[in-house]
């Protein structure tokens, strides 16, 4: 199959080009609109069956941006499309991540798929064990993408892995949060609104305090806001926490020096607006760059994988982080868990569910991710029988066995 793709400024001209050099046969894989030198293009990606030309096209230009018709009356060719000052419909558009970054991420995005599209069909699962099927089988059920799914595969298939849990390992980091393994003492919780920042900063903070009752744990607002600031403040109280309120390097400094030696902070920081990132509100505040600071992208699985693969990448700063996922009784799958933690290289740090307040946040470890992942086990909660009628949990369970 030869894939081709065509830029130009006119649609019209773009498939007329795709018929003429392709063939009426040619499929339309992806249709789009890029910003490439300060002007709007259409994309658009055709396939079409492989022929005896196809060596010769491979080595001619993937992307093609199509010259405007001859200028009128003198027979010399105009400035290519994306130069030409005439109008054009889609030029005045202001179309959301038409810039450069989010465009080429859509567009590899697109081409990765349609590569796993193509792939997936020849893949030989006849050289997997039949537990390594079911397992596989499963987790593609649970959501996991088809790029991490040929990872696993060429794991076990070539690398001689015999069960699926060691090569996940690869792909799944774990380091639990509040543990001693983190050397710093001031750990951010960023993410969308939500996601449940304020009550995970609170669980952790409670969950460190039972670990170290004698050590000093405080909760913090990173931003001056009534509301919000007000409502933490009260629940931390409650919880017979300190609580800061943190707008500016002095107060990060003063609450810094009130931590002692061993005291640790759990602070909320607010939604990113507009185009800013974690390091700018990390800088302002005087914590970027600092050896005692870690900031954590709280995350939800009832999120599509594209839109947390989304928030992960604008909510990771610099400093040490992980992913604390939250509202863990509310998915239906897990199969995300695992492709974001392969598509940003976050370990898994902390699991959180339900409504309580107390006690319904656990520490990651292995055992409690792939018992949530194959059995939907949710931490520290005992197994359940299986009920008559759901193929489901033994379907889990099986796969589970097999893994």
């Amino acid at each position: 199959m030869r894939v081709r793709t065509f830029r130009d400024k006119n649609m019209a001209r773009v498939l007329s080009r795709i018929k003429s050099e392709m063939g009426p046969d040619a499929v339309i894989l992806s249709n789009q609109t890029v910003r490439e030198n300060g002007q709007c293009l259409c994309e658009i990606m055709a396939a079409v069956e492989s022929d005896e030309d196809a060596p010769k096209m491979a080595a001619r230009e993937k992307v093609l941006t199509i010259p405007a018709s001859p200028a009128k009356g003198n027979g010399i060719p105009s400035r290519p499309a994306a130069a030409r000052p005439e109008t054009d419909p889609l030029a005045d558009m202001d179309i959301p991540g038409a810039a450069s970054g989010d465009g080429w991420r859509r567009e590899w995005d697109e081409i990765r798929d349609h590569m796993m599209a193509l792939l997936k069909p020849g893949l030989k699962f006849d050289r997997l064990e039949p537990r390594q099927r079911l397992a596989l089988q499963y987790l593609e059920r649970e959501g996991v993408e088809d790029a991490v799914l040929l990872t696993l595969f060429r794991s076990l298939a070539d690398r001689g892995e015999r069960t699926v849990l060691p090569a996940l390992s690869g792909m799944v980091g774990i380091k639990p949060l509040p543990s001693d393994r983190w050397g710093q003492r001031v750990h951010v919780l960023a993410g969308p609104s939500g996601a449940g920042k304020t009550t995970a900063v609170l669980r952790l903070a409670l969950a460190r305090k039972r670990q170290h009752p004698n050590a000093p744990v405080t909760v913090a607002a990173l931003w001056d806001g009534s509301t919000g600031s007000a409502m933490l403040k009260r629940y931390a109280e409650l919880s017979g926490l300190a609580f800061k309120c943190v707008t500016s390097p002095e107060e990060f400094r003063t609450l810094w020096e009130g931590l002692g030696p061993n005291g640790w902070a759990f602070a909320e920081m607010p939604c990113l607006r507009g185009e800013e990132h974690m390091d700018q509100r990390l800088r302002a505040l005087g914590m970027a760059g600092h050896p005692g600071v870690a900031v954590h992208v709280v995350l939800s699985p009832i999120c599509a994988t594209a839109q947390l693969r989304s928030f992960a990448t604008r909510y990771r700063a610099s400093a040490p982080g992980s992913i604390v996922w939250t509202k863990l009784d509310e998915a239906c799958n897990f199969g995300t868990l695992i492709n974001v933690a392969h598509a940003v290289d976050l370990p898994v740090s902390a699991l959180s569910h339900g409504p309580e307040l107390n006690r319904n946040l656990t520490a990651a470890n292995a055992t409690d991710v792939w018992k949530l992942i194959f059995k939907h086990q949710l931490p520290g909660e005992a197994a359940r029988d299986s009920q008559p009628g759901q193929d489901t949990k033994h379907s889990a369970t099986t796969a589970k066995s097999a893994a």
